[in-house]
């Protein structure tokens, strides 16, 4: 948690008292994913005590909203830092006792934003793109040595994240692009019956907790969660899995070799 000391205080003291009337096993530590020395100093202080890392869960991130263009590039780069290089920072720092002990689970709880675009998309999306594609290279990467990463891509849920989302720098091109006819939408209010309940939240976690407890070996690399923005995407990672081992066959053709170097490249 970040800043446990300060503005977060409370909820840290809520969590340690919730811990102490269960009897879970649970500590409240100082972690800011943007920052080396202090995911060093988390990781320092876990190890201290722990013989081994047995599962890290990657779900910090925040929201953008605004045209792509209105975003200056540190608001890119922050966000990026944040979504992307965060959680690699986490991982970094706990790959090395996973490795040491030849198991782990490396869970990433990205969004279905990274794998279908709603509408013309937008910078948060772009980044969640990118959180799929470490992931996953990380899935194969790491495999040999026992350890498990897998990505949870959860639909839109009503979490307070989401109403503090990074608004873009350039108010003016903001203005030019809200400007621009935008494309149709149906009204989607829900029924007047009132027989509409929003998504929990609690099937993100409750999820997680099912990728913990599936056997080593079991647990797909992708799983989808929720409601909302989530039809066909499950389809589609399977189709993606499919493609994906074609092409690993492909690429063992003859025809498919890499000859050329620098000096004969064009």
């Amino acid at each position: 948690m970040r800043d446990s000391a300060g503005r977060n205080a409370e909820p840290a003291r809520r969590l340690a008292e919730w811990a102490a009337t269960t009897t879970a096993p649970l500590s409240v530590v100082e972690l800011d994913v943007t920052s080396d020395a202090s995911v060093r100093a988390a990781f320092d202080h876990i190890l201290a005590t722990e013989a081994t890392i047995d599962v890290v869960v990657n779900n910090a991130g925040a929201s953008a909203a605004g045209p792509l263009e209105a975003f200056s590039i540190p608001q890119m780069a922050a966000l990026l830092d944040l979504n992307v290089l965060g959680p690699m920072r986490v991982n970094k720092a706990a790959l090395p006792t996973m490795r040491a002990q030849h198991s782990g689970l490396i869970i990433w709880i990205t969004s279905t934003l990274g794998r279908v675009l709603p509408g013309r998309g937008g910078l948060y999306p772009a980044t969640k793109w990118a959180a799929e594609g470490f992931a996953e290279s990380l899935h194969h990467q790491v495999a040999p040595f026992g350890i498990e990463v897998v990505i949870l891509e959860p639909g839109s849920f009503p979490t307070p994240a989401t109403f503090k989302s990074m608004p873009a720098e350039d108010k003016d091109v903001t203005a030019a692009y809200a400007d621009m006819p935008a494309p149709p939408r149906r009204n989607r209010q829900p029924a007047a019956d009132g027989s509409y309940q929003p998504p929990d939240p609690q099937e993100v976690a409750d999820a997680v907790l099912s990728l913990m407890q599936l056997p080593v070996g079991q647990r797909p690399l992708r799983s989808v969660v929720g409601p909302v923005f989530t039809d066909g995407v499950a389809d589609y990672n399977q189709t993606y899995e499919r493609l994906r081992a074609h092409m690993e066959d492909v690429l063992q053709r003859p025809n498919q070799a890499i000859t050329w170097t620098p000096s004969n490249a064009r």
